[in-house]
């Protein structure tokens, strides 16, 4: 079963990423223009009363393990 170390850690890394990429990185309000929240996948909501609406969308796949890993160093 050794043959599948590196796809099993390649694929526990990614799921680790998508996890990191759904919390928050930032709350942001503006006057006269919105509230903003900024995920770690990069994406970014723009919220008004109930409506939310998606400004940014979240990175590739790639990047969000990129940035994932430099997060953690």
């Amino acid at each position: 079963m050794t043959q599948y170390r590196d796809l099993v850690q390649k694929r526990k890394v990614m799921i680790e990423a998508e996890e990191w990429g759904e919390s928050i990185s930032c709350h942001e309000y503006q006057k006269d223009v919105g509230y903003y929240i900024t995920y770690n996948s990069g994406k970014v909501i723009k919220v008004e009363g109930k409506k939310k609406t998606i400004i940014k969308m979240p990175d590739s796949i790639e990047e969000l393990i990129d940035n994932y890993l430099r997060s953690k160093v």
